[in-house]
């Protein structure tokens, strides 16, 4: 879990424990609430197999979407970019940097 705007490079990083996602659950209302309250947080699920490239090295893609509608589908797409780390990936790291 991380702060979703002004952090990059794993800073500001925490574990999300259980009993600080059953916070979020409870003061988002089990969902309910979301896009209503707002606080600019990003959760994501840790890959603990991730697809590797080259020498072993993490990527990902940034691609950007809009689902302007659904009845008719009216989607907007746009090339972004592939970003690579220059680490070498081991499943062995526990610390964040």
């Amino acid at each position: 879990m991380k702060v979703g705007h002004g952090t990059h490079q794993g800073k500001g990083v925490e574990v999300l424990t259980e009993k600080l996602e059953h916070h979020f659950l409870e003061k988002y209302s089990f969902g309910s609430l979301c896009g209503v309250l707002f606080k600019d947080i990003i959760a994501q699920k840790y890959v603990a197999n991730p697809l590797l490239i080259y020498n072993k090295q993490k990527f990902d893609f940034r691609v950007y979407g809009l689902i302007a509608s659904t009845n008719p589908l009216i989607a907007f797409y746009r090339d972004g970019f592939v970003r690579v780390s220059l680490q070498t990936y081991s499943s062995n790291t526990t610390a964040v940097s």
